[in-house]
């Protein structure tokens, strides 16, 4: 314990500060609200070059300084800071949610984050079709806890922010926490008129890229942001089918069903179901 941080040296530097907001107009969303979630899960204050400290520790903080937390989280979200929910719940709800999403809007934010590094955005558009041909009895066998509160939402909200659920949309209430709570964007969303993946898509046939470091190097003046934002994109663009891997054809089929299909190639199996496929071009 002496060797932590105290709670009110976690994102304490410039450094910090400069990034969270950074992340928070990237997201179109409030500081306070986006600062919140890090302080309690993740720490960005330099330890050397571009390292930062990184995860915190339920130790560097106070229960009574959590629950103050879930509450302005709860306030941005509408929802009472007891909520909880069983897993047949989230799953019944989560179906009757899914097939009311106007996929119109889901694909304009798509657009929006693969420009402005939206995490948010990305997300939903990658959750959405990486649930195709959901039921709820294959979503209840995807998770093995039966009672979410918000605990869960505040955990669940911060990855959405930080990584877009790249690792963890597989979980039955990432995927709900993601698509059923409506995070509070401060930014007007506009129509987007450009059509950026339909040309990177153009760009890949073309190419024919033999493996998934060349295709991340074809994202190039299409998407914006680092190497790893580039793979979600693809990732989410090969969940709806948009760009196709081999002959898998991902709207007969419940591509969670496959996430432990693994490939030869070790360190394609980094990159999710099916776009981990893709040096099974070769």
């Amino acid at each position: 314990m002496s060797d932590l941080k105290s709670f009110s040296q976690i994102n304490h530097t410039d450094t910090a500060k400069r990034k969270l907001k950074n992340i928070a107009k990237n997201n179109n969303l409030p500081l306070e609200f986006v600062a919140t979630l890090y302080n309690f899960k993740w720490d960005l204050d330099p330890v050397w070059k571009s390292e930062s400290y990184g995860w915190v520790s339920c130790e560097q903080y106070t229960k009574v300084q959590f629950s103050q937390a879930k509450e302005v989280i709860c306030n941005y979200l509408g929802i009472d800071v007891d909520f909880t929910l069983s897993k047949k719940q989230v799953a019944k709800m989560l179906v009757k949610l899914y097939y009311n999403i106007d996929e119109k809007t889901l694909l304009n934010r798509f657009l929006i984050g693969t420009q402005n590094k939206n995490n948010a955005y990305m997300s939903e558009y990658a959750t959405y079709h990486y649930l195709k041909n959901l039921t709820e009895n294959k979503l209840l066998s995807s998770d093995s806890e039966e009672l979410y509160d918000t605990t869960d939402i505040f955990h669940y909200l911060f990855l959405k922010i930080f990584r877009g659920g790249s690792i963890q949309r597989h979980e039955l209430f990432y995927a709900f926490t993601d698509l059923f709570f409506k995070l509070p964007f401060v930014k007007k969303e506009q129509n987007c008129n450009f059509k950026h993946h339909i040309e990177l898509i153009k760009t890949i046939e073309k190419n024919k890229p033999n493996n998934l470091s060349d295709l991340i190097k074809l994202c190039k003046g299409f998407i914006k942001g680092d190497k790893y934002f580039k793979q979600m994109v693809l990732e989410s663009l090969s969940y709806s089918g948009a760009l196709k891997v081999n002959d898998i054809n991902v709207s007969n089929i419940f591509i969670p069903d496959f996430k432990d299909e693994l490939v030869s190639h070790f360190y394609s199996n980094e990159w999710s179901y099916p776009l981990r496929m893709w040096n099974e071009n070769e």
